[in-house]
């Protein structure tokens, strides 16, 4: 096994995004990069130079449809879709992974699993934003995703004090939480709220209700398609439509870099090349 350095983990998951953007484009499957991949793209055409990891959105009705591809064999040899409904990733959504590599997560407990490493695959679910039901779903996906974060961490690892004595604190129960069954309520809250189509157009929203705070995740259609495209480490791929705005609205002014002590904490702790044959063959 070999341990990879920055540029060789930055490589590979340039490769897994390229193998998504292939069977998207040969399957006429909508995604566009998302978050710190997106103002990657948007501000440096490429990584954000501290950043070790790609996420991308995906609307709910494609993001199944590449869950079966991936099931039918149309994804490359080497790479994976793993979550929790066959219970090779704890998480509510799918990664694409790159199997001949292992990953340590930075705040995540071993216990949690050692993937390869990964793009994350955000659902994007369609919903009249006027349902009660959808807020309240919000609400309850919210907490899941609070306790499964707690559940999955390891004590030994945390941002600050405060929040390591609060991992040490909860961790007598939490490690009993069964972190694959969070994950499907989770994922059947999302889904139940997911409409094909939206009678008043004037309510129709793409949400994340998967993870993070669905307050900060609700796009208008016309704000996500139709995508475009930007340069990333010299490759095209889409991005949403206002692509400007939606990080305007996420993070205000994103096109500032942040200094270094406001910069968030690498997503691994080490990446290994664990393949019979070497890195770069």
């Amino acid at each position: 096994m070999t341990q990879l350095e920055a540029r060789q983990v930055k490589a590979v998951e340039l490769d897994i995004l390229t193998e998504l953007d292939r069977v998207c484009r040969e399957h006429q499957l909508s995604y566009a990069l998302a978050y710190g991949t997106l103002i990657g793209a948007m501000r440096h055409s490429g990584f954000i130079p501290w950043d070790d990891d790609i996420d991308v959105y995906m609307p709910r009705d494609d993001y199944e449809k590449l869950y079966e591809l991936w099931q039918q064999g149309a994804l490359g040899e080497h790479y994976s879709l793993v979550s929790y409904r066959d219970r090779t990733s704890i998480n509510s959504y799918c990664k694409l992974v790159d199997t001949r590599t292992r990953a340590v997560e930075s705040f995540l407990d071993e216990s949690a699993g050692n993937l390869g490493l990964w793009v994350d695959i955000f659902p994007l679910e369609r919903v009249d934003i006027t349902d009660p039901a959808v807020h309240r779903a919000a609400r309850r996906g919210h907490r899941l995703v609070w306790w499964k974060y707690i559940a999955a961490s390891n004590p030994r690892y945390a941002t600050s004090t405060a929040r390591r004595i609060i991992k040490y604190m909860l961790y007598p129960v939490t490690r009993f939480a069964d972190l694959y069954a969070i994950s499907r309520r989770q994922d059947e809250l999302a889904r139940a709220c997911h409409r094909s189509s939206v009678e008043n157009p004037d309510n129709e929203r793409y949400v994340l209700l998967l993870d993070d705070i669905m307050s900060r995740n609700i796009i208008r259609p016309e704000e996500l398609f139709p995508t475009r495209t930007a340069s990333f480490e010299g490759r095209e791929f889409a991005i949403p439509a206002q692509a400007e705005k939606l990080l305007e609205d996420y993070y205000g002014n994103w096109r500032e870099v942040p200094p270094e002590d406001q910069r968030p904490p690498a997503h691994m702790r080490s990446v290994e090349w664990v393949a019979d044959t070497p890195f770069g063959e």
